[in-house]
């Protein structure tokens, strides 16, 4: 076992907010190792396979099933890890993990939708929300956020640049929506982390179907934004490859003295003494490192003293629909692509038994590979779908709808006894979807029908899920005053331990219906201050 050199800060993780911690406190002139078990990928990853859309036979080949599934471009990406790699294992029936395993994290593949949660969806969280606003402005400002201003106490606004033109389909979604006549129904434009602003560096290309990966840096994420800026510092290092095992804490466990990885390229074990430690690898990695660190004083895991860690594991519930708008049927397209999904919709749906919720719907119309617009048509021969492929190629229209996830003791992780592809122990996953969360489903459902239906909509294909495809997973490490009801304090710090902080998803202790990224970079962008002005003060002990 290899010591290396101490650091003031050991950031595991370089996703949403281990990539803003590493930047703001490299910056502030603290000593930081970030350690990321992926490795750094090429400048050219997203550039050098062929641009989504780019296919010429709209996506039908021999083998081409009918209908098709609209998850199938997007969760088959190489870039997830595989069950050998990944924190869980993923089981027939059940919760569905999704992680990738590269500098950048999941943000290689994200979407870019950013925004604020509101002073209702952090009611009861040990922190004031005029506090977390002022840092949701700051982290707007550092990744570029493009929007309008809508006036939504549901929906904050924000520090935005312009976003892309509405196009002739997202107008007819937005008369769609206004046709319902539902006071509780707001369109407006989507809030993405993209730079908008047409000649400058990385600006947006209009290449659609940001979640495959932006082959323009357009969207924001660390390695392309924030770490060209600290990667010269002296006082800063990256370790691509180093696969954190384990936690070595204090005989009496009250701090972390030194974090041990793995080398995944050598196969060497490493420890790196560290004066404070943040665990910034999601809401699935993280509690598997917490477990992993079980000792003698901490025989349930780090930091897990009273049963919490794990626990409360969310994702939000969401429906996706698809359809051809037959207004559209035969246009050609002489408008700016633009980012795939300009609009955003905040409203309410109403279940049978009355009790109305919220939900956040945004949609995608861009140059698709696969089109799903065309389910159902088994029966017609390959070159009679063809020429409705052409006939309907710029009609094409999705929808995703997004509602709040349950916080329940019950849906946890729990240490396995399967290990992964190097020996390190994963973590089980029991995770049932309530009967609650369906019947929001199905009104959302319900909901997203009648709109498409009056946006000329024809065949309408999708479907509800609630098993970790939303890839927004939440409520592991949970925050919380009280050290019997949470894993992390109001500054994220792990109750009863000294210098260990947990900073992504697994924080919020209730998901809303909104997507919650930059919720994850907002409390990031605050730990940074908060671990400044501790060393400022002389608070923190050096490694």
């Amino acid at each position: 076992m290899a010591e290396i050199d101490g650091c003031d800060v050991c950031v595991v993780g370089t996703g949403a907010a281990g990539g803003i911690l590493a930047h703001s406190l490299a910056m502030a002139g603290l000593k930081v190792v970030s350690l990321e078990q992926g490795p750094r990928l090429a400048a050219n990853y997203f550039r050098s396979a062929d641009p989504y859309g780019s296919r010429k036979d709209f996506g039908i080949r021999a083998h081409t099933s009918w209908p098709a599934d609209p998850h199938e471009a997007f969760f088959g990406n190489a870039l997830f890890a595989s069950a050998e790699h990944g924190s869980a294992r993923r089981r027939a029936g059940g919760f569905l993990p999704y992680q990738v395993f590269a500098v950048g994290g999941l943000q290689n593949l994200w979407n870019g939708v950013s925004v604020r949660f509101s002073a209702d969806d952090v009611r009861g969280w040990p922190l004031p929300y005029d506090d977390l606003a002022r840092h949701y402005a700051a982290t707007e400002r550092l990744v570029t956020v493009c929007g309008t201003s809508a006036n939504l106490p549901e929906l904050p606004d924000g520090e935005f640049i312009a976003p892309k033109p509405f196009r002739p389909v997202d107008d007819l979604l937005a008369k769609a929506v206004a046709s319902l006549g539902a006071p509780t129904a707001h369109v407006t434009a989507n809030r993405k982390a993209i730079n908008t602003r047409p000649g400058t560096p990385s600006s947006c290309q209009s290449t659609g179907g940001c979640a495959f990966g932006c082959p323009t840096d357009a969207v924001y994420k660390f390695s392309s934004r924030l770490l060209p800026r600290i990667a010269g510092r002296s006082n800063y290092s990256l370790r691509p490859e180093a696969k954190v095992t384990r936690l070595i804490a204090s005989p009496d466990g009250a701090r972390v003295e030194s974090v041990e990885f793995l080398d995944t390229a050598s196969g060497e074990r490493h420890r790196l003494r560290a004066g404070i430690v943040v665990l910034a690898a999601g809401a699935l990695e993280s509690p598997r490192i917490l477990f992993n660190s079980a000792s003698g004083t901490a025989p349930a895991g780090l930091a897990n003293r009273y049963d919490q860690v794990g626990r409360r594991l969310q994702d939000n519930p969401k429906t996706v629909l698809s359809t051809s708008l037959w207004k559209l049927w035969g246009k050609r397209r002489d408008y700016d692509i633009g980012y795939g999904d300009p609009v955003l919709i905040v409203g309410r749906a109403s279940l049978p038994d009355g009790e109305t919720f919220p939900f956040l719907c945004h949609n995608s119309h861009s140059v698709p590979d696969i089109p799903h617009y065309l389910a159902g048509l088994k029966r017609f021969p390959p070159f009679v779908k063809r020429r409705l492929a052409r006939l309907m190629f710029h009609s094409y229209l999705t929808i995703g709808m997004f509602c709040g996830g349950e916080p329940n003791p019950a849906n946890r992780l729990r240490p396995s006894r399967e290990t992964d592809a190097f020996g390190v122990p994963q973590v089980d996953i029991d995770y049932t979807s309530s009967p609650r969360a369906q019947a929001r489903m199905d009104a959302m459902e319900r909901w997203g029908r009648r709109v498409l239906g009056r946006a000329s909509g024809t065949i309408i294909h999708g479907g509800s899920s609630d098993n970790g495809t939303g890839i927004h997973y939440a409520g592991t490490t949970g925050m919380a005053a009280d050290p019997c009801a949470g894993v992390v304090d109001a500054n994220l710090r792990c109750h009863g331990i000294a210098n260990l902080y947990v900073c992504d998803g697994g924080v919020i202790p209730q998901l809303p219906e909104k997507h919650l990224t930059l919720t994850i970079m907002a409390l990031a962008h605050r730990l940074g201050d908060h671990l400044a002005a501790r060393a400022a003060a002389g608070e923190l002990s050096a490694a």
